[in-house]
């Protein structure tokens, strides 16, 4: 739910960029970007996925549309507005693999909870969102579809991500305690519990509300946490290109292997091979990586795919 915007991602030989610059781009695409990229990778992974939201009725717009249904996304309930603009983030990144982000908000107009999402909230197996509120208005809506979906006890996901510094992001604080399945890293955390170790920030975040824990820890891999359960997963070693969309691609794995019962290591070692495999691969959207791409990683890390993937391919 929210965040559906279009990405333009394009790569510069370094920054910084000054004005009056002129350099010669090695990558440019445009596609599906934000809380997509969590569907389009949930959806690869074979989960039946639907998106909530509205998109302008502009180019972006259909690139938004056409890319999600390309990769097998229901947009039946996603809203289509004639004459606004549809939200797009312009990622820059260099040959260190590192992005910057520029933003333009658009000019969405639907701006309070539709009735209409409570039917696919409620009878959902599970509902994602993430903390990028591209207006004010934003936070009150994803709090009521948690609302509902916690109601009907359907498990919500959340990352909230480093967040718009032109919103109150205090609404995070609300958004976990009606979530079951908190994604972050150490610096969203520490924000979150004002706890600087990492043993701290998961009680903290289990205080708040939060029944399973994942901290991302950079190369570092993850820290997991579920009840008085506790798992730290390495990370793989891998030639990173670009880190953009590393966090959603984990995401959609965390949203597939929590469904799938899959035990904590299991989670941990499917949710750094899918990172892995998409730090190798420039851009977002369809560049998302493929069950071939992380089976790979996993059998180069002595993993069996066939444990943790829907579908090993070759078998």
């Amino acid at each position: 739910m929210g965040d559906l915007i279009a990405d333009i991602s394009m790569r510069l030989p370094s920054f910084p960029v000054q004005a009056r610059d002129i350099h010669r781009l090695s990558y440019l695409e445009v596609g599906p970007g934000g809380a997509c990229n969590v569907a389009i990778m949930a959806a690869r992974f074979g989960m039946d996925v639907g998106v909530l939201g509205e998109v302008g009725d502009d180019g972006f717009g259909l690139v938004v549309r056409e890319g999600l249904k390309r990769e097998g996304v229901s947009v039946d309930e996603l809203l289509v507005t004639p004459g606004a603009e549809t939200p797009v983030a312009g990622v820059v990144v260099d040959r260190a693999g590192e992005p910057a982000y520029l933003g333009h908000p658009g000019s969405l107009q639907v701006n309070s909870y539709m009735e209409r999402w409570t039917q696919p909230i409620q009878q959902a197996e599970a509902m994602f969102a993430d903390g990028w509120a591209e207006h004010d208005y934003v936070p009150a809506m994803l709090l009521k579809g948690f609302a509902l979906a916690k109601e009907a006890r359907v498990p919500v996901y959340f990352d909230p991500g480093p967040g718009n510094p032109d919103v109150d992001n205090g609404w995070w604080s609300q958004a976990i305690e009606l979530a079951s399945v908190v994604l972050l890293n150490r610096p969203e955390a520490s924000r979150l519990t004002n706890i600087e170790d990492e043993a701290g920030m998961i009680a903290g975040l289990m205080e708040m509300g939060a029944e399973v824990v994942l901290l991302k820890r950079g190369a570092g891999g993850l820290l997991l946490a579920r009840g008085d359960e506790r798992e730290l997963v390495d990370g793989f070693k891998v030639n990173a290109r670009d880190a953009t969309g590393a966090g959603d691609s984990l995401a959609g794995a965390v949203l597939y292997g929590i469904q799938r019962d899959l035990s904590l290591r299991e989670l941990g070692l499917l949710a750094n091979a899918t990172g892995a495999a998409k730090v190798q691969k420039l851009g977002t959207g369809h560049n998302m990586p493929t069950m071939e791409e992380i089976a790979l990683v996993l059998e180069n890390n002595q993993q069996d795919p066939a444990k943790l993937l829907p579908a090993v391919p070759g078998a």
